[in-house]
């Protein structure tokens, strides 16, 4: 699926050039966390200049012949929403030099890595069997994270570095569960990019929001909403989500205030519901 008309670096050239991008890929260090990601879109260049966007996999027709630089710039969904297709400020873009050849096609493999000059605030990813979320929300009714090692739960799980996710269990009847970090974080304002990523699975619709703390009284702020992961036969699905908090810590009533993080969910009826985390990454600038 081509998400923008592409233009080219030379429009007097009449037989298209092609670039084949099966995928884009994520590298990480031990102290970046899991490389998991769902890039899904490149936005790609020729000589720096926008060819346009597009849903991977893609076959990139560029009016162009010779020696030209390719860039490919890794894109997301922002909220997990389809219309909200933007490029992530924390991947490095991908560059590759090719020898275009009209009506030839090229195959690249664009690896990309976190940039250097970025913050990773908090990583929970379950590895060292503890939990650094807390029950929060003045009418919780349920807390009930813990780790699980089931291999049939963990996401990834290869029995070792994958060990180990977040579950949550949810009794039936009217529930409120809610997590919050225990730490607070002081967060960039002035419009830096802050965002959180996470992967979950669920069978039950959730919120990612935010406490901004000043004082005594505390409002949590929802962000977004995630619904059930489960496929046609109920089984649940992992999912990667990036959410961008940047839009609501930089509220002005919000000055000065430092924040937790929270997940809630809020359920009515006869049976268990489940949450599951992992690969949790608060990022800025």
């Amino acid at each position: 699926m081509v998400l923008s008309t592409f233009s080219s670096c030379d429009t007097e050239e009449k037989i298209p050039s092609y670039v084949y991008i099966p995928s884009i890929d994520l590298e990480t260090d031990a102290l970046q966390g899991s490389n998991s990601h769902d890039i899904v879109d490149g936005w790609v260049y020729c000589d720096g200049i926008l060819i346009g966007v597009f849903e991977l996999p893609v076959r990139v027709p560029i009016l162009e012949s010779g020696e030209h630089t390719i860039t490919v710039v890794p894109g997301i969904k922002k909220n997990g929403l389809f219309n909200e297709r933007v490029t992530y400020p924390f991947y490095t873009p991908f560059e590759e030099k090719l020898d275009l050849i009209p009506s030839a096609i090229d195959t690249i493999l664009p690896i990309v890595t976190y940039r250097n000059n970025i913050t990773f605030s908090w990583l929970e990813d379950f590895e060292d069997n503890a939990i650094s979320v807390e029950k929060s929300g003045s009418n919780t009714t349920t807390d009930s994270m813990f780790v699980t090692d089931d291999p049939l739960q963990v996401f990834g799980y290869d029995g070792v570095e994958n060990k180990y996710s977040g579950q949550v269990n949810i009794p039936s009847e009217f529930q409120i569960f809610e997590n919050a970090t225990v730490q607070l974080y002081d967060l960039p304002r002035k419009g830096v990019d802050v965002y959180l990523e996470l992967n979950f699975k669920c069978n039950v619709e959730f919120t990612v929001g935010v406490y901004p703390v000043t004082g005594n009284f505390i409002n949590g702020i929802p962000i977004v909403n995630f619904y059930s992961t489960a496929d046609d036969q109920g089984e649940m699905q992992w999912k990667k989500a990036y959410v961008s908090l940047k839009e609501d810590i930089n509220n002005p009533k919000y000055a000065g205030a430092s924040f937790r993080v929270f997940f809630n969910a809020q359920t009515n009826g006869s049976d268990e519901k489940q949450l599951f985390f992992d690969n949790i990454k608060l990022i800025h600038f």
